[in-house]
Protein backbone atom coordinates (compact mmCIF):
# COMPACT_ATOMS: atom_id res chain seq x y z
CA UNK A 1 0.00 0.00 0.00
CA UNK A 2 1.23 3.48 -0.89
CA UNK A 3 2.49 5.37 2.21
CA UNK A 4 0.56 8.54 1.29
CA UNK A 5 -2.67 6.51 1.21
CA UNK A 6 -1.99 5.08 4.69
CA UNK A 7 -1.40 8.59 6.01
CA UNK A 8 -4.98 9.62 5.25
CA UNK A 9 -6.80 6.62 6.67
CA UNK A 10 -9.47 7.47 9.19
CA UNK A 11 -9.84 5.64 12.51
CA UNK A 12 -13.21 4.06 13.31
CA UNK A 13 -13.49 6.30 16.36
CA UNK A 14 -13.13 9.37 14.15
CA UNK A 15 -15.79 8.09 11.74
CA UNK A 16 -18.28 7.53 14.57
CA UNK A 17 -17.61 10.94 16.15
CA UNK A 18 -17.76 12.70 12.77
CA UNK A 19 -21.06 10.95 11.97
CA UNK A 20 -22.57 11.98 15.32
CA UNK A 21 -21.53 15.60 14.85
CA UNK A 22 -22.72 15.58 11.23
CA UNK A 23 -26.11 14.41 12.49
CA UNK A 24 -26.03 17.25 15.01
CA UNK A 25 -25.22 19.54 12.09
CA UNK A 26 -28.59 18.60 10.62
CA UNK A 27 -30.62 18.60 13.87
CA UNK A 28 -29.26 21.77 15.54
CA UNK A 29 -30.31 24.09 12.65
CA UNK A 30 -33.79 22.55 12.73
CA UNK A 31 -34.03 23.31 16.45
CA UNK A 32 -32.77 26.87 15.92
CA UNK A 33 -35.34 27.43 13.19
CA UNK A 34 -38.13 26.00 15.35
CA UNK A 35 -37.49 28.57 18.07
CA UNK A 36 -37.07 31.43 15.61
CA UNK A 37 -33.29 31.93 15.77
CA UNK A 38 -32.79 31.19 12.05
CA UNK A 39 -29.43 31.14 10.33
CA UNK A 40 -27.96 34.35 11.79
CA UNK A 41 -26.47 32.22 14.59
CA UNK A 42 -24.93 29.80 12.05
CA UNK A 43 -26.27 26.70 13.87
CA UNK A 44 -24.71 24.15 11.53
CA UNK A 45 -21.29 25.64 12.25
CA UNK A 46 -21.42 24.80 15.98
CA UNK A 47 -21.19 20.98 15.68
CA UNK A 48 -18.86 21.17 12.67
CA UNK A 49 -16.45 23.50 14.47
CA UNK A 50 -16.61 21.19 17.49
CA UNK A 51 -15.85 18.05 15.48
CA UNK A 52 -12.68 19.65 14.13
CA UNK A 53 -11.21 19.53 17.63
CA UNK A 54 -12.14 15.90 18.21
CA UNK A 55 -11.19 14.02 15.03
CA UNK A 56 -8.39 13.74 12.50
CA UNK A 57 -8.03 16.18 9.60
CA UNK A 58 -9.58 13.84 6.96
CA UNK A 59 -12.59 13.07 9.17
CA UNK A 60 -13.07 16.77 9.97
CA UNK A 61 -12.97 17.74 6.30
CA UNK A 62 -15.38 14.92 5.42
CA UNK A 63 -17.84 16.08 8.10
CA UNK A 64 -17.60 19.63 6.77
CA UNK A 65 -18.44 18.51 3.24
CA UNK A 66 -21.08 15.87 4.01
CA UNK A 67 -23.15 17.75 6.59
CA UNK A 68 -24.49 20.61 4.42
CA UNK A 69 -25.09 18.22 1.51
CA UNK A 70 -26.99 15.73 3.65
CA UNK A 71 -28.95 18.52 5.34
CA UNK A 72 -29.86 20.05 1.98
CA UNK A 73 -31.10 16.70 0.68
CA UNK A 74 -33.05 15.79 3.84
CA UNK A 75 -34.41 19.18 4.98
CA UNK A 76 -33.97 21.53 2.04
CA UNK A 77 -31.69 23.70 4.20
CA UNK A 78 -29.29 25.05 3.06
CA UNK A 79 -30.64 25.34 -0.48
CA UNK A 80 -28.77 24.14 -3.53
CA UNK A 81 -29.95 27.25 -5.40
CA UNK A 82 -28.90 29.88 -4.77
CA UNK A 83 -25.78 27.78 -4.25
CA UNK A 84 -25.67 28.03 -0.46
CA UNK A 85 -25.14 24.29 0.19
CA UNK A 86 -22.12 23.95 -2.14
CA UNK A 87 -20.55 27.10 -0.70
CA UNK A 88 -21.13 25.84 2.84
CA UNK A 89 -19.49 22.52 1.93
CA UNK A 90 -16.32 24.39 1.08
CA UNK A 91 -16.49 26.80 4.02
CA UNK A 92 -17.31 24.14 6.63
CA UNK A 93 -14.63 21.77 5.35
CA UNK A 94 -12.10 24.61 5.67
CA UNK A 95 -13.43 25.43 9.16
CA UNK A 96 -13.31 21.87 10.53
CA UNK A 97 -10.12 20.90 8.69
CA UNK A 98 -8.18 23.98 9.78
CA UNK A 99 -9.35 23.55 13.38
CA UNK A 100 -8.10 19.96 13.30
CA UNK A 101 -4.72 21.05 11.93
CA UNK A 102 -4.31 24.02 14.26
CA UNK A 103 -5.35 22.13 17.39
CA UNK A 104 -4.09 18.60 16.82
CA UNK A 105 -1.04 19.06 14.60
CA UNK A 106 0.23 22.55 15.46
CA UNK A 107 -0.90 22.29 19.12
CA UNK A 108 -2.45 25.75 19.24
CA UNK A 109 -4.76 26.39 22.17
CA UNK A 110 -8.48 25.91 21.67
CA UNK A 111 -9.53 29.57 21.31
CA UNK A 112 -6.67 30.52 18.98
CA UNK A 113 -7.39 27.44 16.84
CA UNK A 114 -11.06 28.36 16.64
CA UNK A 115 -10.52 32.04 15.89
CA UNK A 116 -7.85 31.28 13.28
CA UNK A 117 -10.12 28.76 11.59
CA UNK A 118 -13.07 31.16 11.62
CA UNK A 119 -10.97 33.88 9.99
CA UNK A 120 -9.68 31.44 7.37
CA UNK A 121 -13.08 29.92 6.58
CA UNK A 122 -14.87 33.29 6.42
CA UNK A 123 -12.13 34.59 4.11
CA UNK A 124 -12.70 31.58 1.84
CA UNK A 125 -16.44 32.29 2.00
CA UNK A 126 -15.99 35.92 0.89
CA UNK A 127 -13.61 34.89 -1.92
CA UNK A 128 -16.17 32.35 -3.17
CA UNK A 129 -18.89 35.01 -3.07
CA UNK A 130 -16.69 37.42 -5.01
CA UNK A 131 -16.15 34.72 -7.65
CA UNK A 132 -19.81 33.76 -8.07
CA UNK A 133 -21.47 37.18 -7.65
CA UNK A 134 -20.69 38.25 -11.23
CA UNK A 135 -22.38 35.06 -12.46
CA UNK A 136 -25.52 36.02 -10.53
CA UNK A 137 -25.30 39.66 -11.71
CA UNK A 138 -25.38 41.13 -8.20
CA UNK A 139 -23.37 44.07 -6.81
CA UNK A 140 -20.31 42.58 -5.05
CA UNK A 141 -20.02 45.02 -2.15
CA UNK A 142 -23.58 44.57 -0.95
CA UNK A 143 -23.58 40.78 -0.73
CA UNK A 144 -20.10 40.35 0.75
CA UNK A 145 -20.72 43.07 3.36
CA UNK A 146 -24.10 41.57 4.25
CA UNK A 147 -22.55 38.09 4.51
CA UNK A 148 -19.74 39.33 6.75
CA UNK A 149 -22.06 41.28 9.06
CA UNK A 150 -24.76 38.60 9.26
CA UNK A 151 -22.21 36.07 10.52
CA UNK A 152 -21.14 38.10 13.56
CA UNK A 153 -23.76 36.71 16.01
CA UNK A 154 -22.87 33.14 14.97
CA UNK A 155 -19.16 33.79 15.34
CA UNK A 156 -19.69 35.20 18.84
CA UNK A 157 -21.81 32.17 19.73
CA UNK A 158 -19.12 29.79 18.37
CA UNK A 159 -16.36 31.49 20.36
CA UNK A 160 -18.51 31.40 23.51
CA UNK A 161 -19.87 27.83 23.26
CA UNK A 162 -17.52 25.62 21.24
CA UNK A 163 -14.42 25.72 23.52
CA UNK A 164 -16.52 24.86 26.59
CA UNK A 165 -18.36 22.07 24.74
CA UNK A 166 -15.15 20.60 23.34
CA UNK A 167 -13.35 20.61 26.71
CA UNK A 168 -16.35 18.91 28.30
CA UNK A 169 -16.51 16.26 25.55
CA UNK A 170 -12.75 15.66 25.70
CA UNK A 171 -12.99 15.01 29.44
CA UNK A 172 -16.02 12.73 29.16
CA UNK A 173 -14.58 10.70 26.25
CA UNK A 174 -10.98 10.78 27.56
CA UNK A 175 -9.69 12.23 24.29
Amino acid sequence: MDKSFRDITIKSRDIVIAAIFSALGVVVPILFHLIGLWSVFMPMYLPIASVGFLVSFPAAVAAGIITPLFSAIVTGMPPFFPPVAPIMCIELSVLAGSISLFYKKFKWNIRISLIGAIILSRTVYVVILLLIIPLMKLPPGVLTTAAAISGIPGIILMIAVVPFAVKTIEKKLHL
